[in-house]
């Protein structure tokens, strides 16, 4: 691959140090690493060294559903981790590949604090397609609910409580200060 040099690439390329990337460094790189768009050069079809393939790994697919969304839950969803490592989620369906073994889905929600967390064990089997359900409580008091099925969420009873208070106290001062 040939790179036409230009006095800006000559000026980019003299520099020193490890902030100092040009073109010219980015463009031109040695064969098996990854150019910037992840085109590995010459690794596609090349043979491994002794002829040997890495043995296949076996695979199951893992659906994580996060129940709710920003306008029934919380503009945050919420954390996800798999055996303990936080992945990348979202309301609605998370699809994850992964080997297959033994795994623990655990989720929480955050404001002000941790709460909602619920975990789950499971076993994927090679070529086996799993779904979980994650509901977040109603409010930070309450666990949240893990499991196969559609999940109902948790701490309702105290929300509806804590409105129905409010609510007592709203007629109340405004009876009084109808009164005369």
């Amino acid at each position: 691959m040939a790179v036409a040099r230009t006095p800006r690439a000559r000026a980019t390329t003299d520099r020193s140090g490890p902030s100092s990337r040009s073109l010219l460094c980015v463009t031109q790189q040695a064969q098996g690493y990854p150019e910037p768009d992840g085109n590995y050069l010459g690794l596609q079809y090349a043979q491994p060294p002794g002829g040997h393939y890495p043995q296949q790994v076996a695979t199951g697919h893992l659906r994580v559903n996060i129940q709710g969304s920003v306008m029934t839950s919380s503009f945050v969803p919420p954390t996800l981790l798999i055996n303990n490592q936080v992945v990348r989620s979202s309301y609605g369906p998370n699809d994850y590949v992964l080997p297959a073994g033994q795994y623990h889905v655990s989720a929480y929600a955050q404001w002000m604090r941790r709460y909602g967390d619920a975990a789950l064990d499971l076993v994927l089997q090679p070529g086996q397609a799993v779904e979980v359900f994650y509901a977040a409580p109603y409010n930070q008091f309450s666990s949240g609910s893990m499991g196969f099925t559609h999940q109902p969420r948790k701490g309702i009873g105290l929300l509806v409580g804590l409105l129905g208070c409010v609510m007592f106290f709203v007629l109340l001062m405004l009876v009084i200060g109808f009164m005369p």
